[in-house]
């Protein structure tokens, strides 16, 4: 009777060493795919001096947004979240009253599944709850006064943070947890950011 109860604990250490590893394998492989698509994303929006324009006026699809599918597809990355959590994540963050602070600067919000783009344009951050973009690209646009007292120019430039998703799902414990990885382009003067301007 004691070897019985010694081997079912046993098993039952091992079977949840098993679910660990197996676990913690799948997050660390989602992990590294979501973080490698997210800075060849940000190395494309440098490259293009942002997302691009639209190919026509009803279509939400250019060569930035092919591009960075085509990439996508290279390193069979498929994960999907919510705009809407990275979006209140970076606003909650970045606030604050400084010249700095995020809420004083224009903004713009792209959300991407496949080579499509859902574009949100609101400070208040009311665009729909929805868990099925592959990557988000938020504009943000920033003014610089730069020169001297007499020859005082305005420079207009934007960066775009970039978010990519990875998931965490233990069937056997029925857990399902969605995060996401973020990074940004460096400054970009006079951007090519036809999905994202509003005016």
């Amino acid at each position: 009777m004691r070897e019985a109860i010694g081997a079912t604990w046993i098993f039952g250490i091992v079977i949840a060493f098993i679910v660990l590893f197996t676990g913690y394998l799948a997050f660390s492989v989602n992990y590294a795919k979501a973080f490698t698509i997210k800075d060849q994303i940000v190395d494309i929006l440098e490259k293009y001096s942002g997302p691009g324009v639209r190919s026509s006026s009803s279509s939400y699809s250019g060569p930035v947004l092919v591009e960075i599918n085509d990439s996508m597809k290279n390193i069979r990355y498929s994960s999907k979240g919510s705009c809407y959590m990275v979006g209140q994540t970076l606003y909650k963050t970045s606030g604050g009253s400084g010249s700095d602070s995020i809420s004083n600067h224009k903004k713009a919000i792209m959300g991407v599944t496949n080579a499509t783009a859902s574009i949100y344009q609101d400070d208040q951050i009311t665009f729909e709850k929805s868990k099925s973009h592959n990557y988000c690209v938020i504009r943000q646009k920033q003014d610089a006064n730069i020169g001297g007292d007499k020859d005082e120019r305005l420079l207009g430039f934007s960066n775009y943070y970039v978010a990519t998703f990875f998931s965490m799902n233990i069937e056997i414990i029925n857990i399902h947890l969605n995060f996401f990885v973020s990074g940004q382009t460096k400054n970009i003067s006079y951007p090519v950011d036809g999905f994202l301007t509003s005016d």
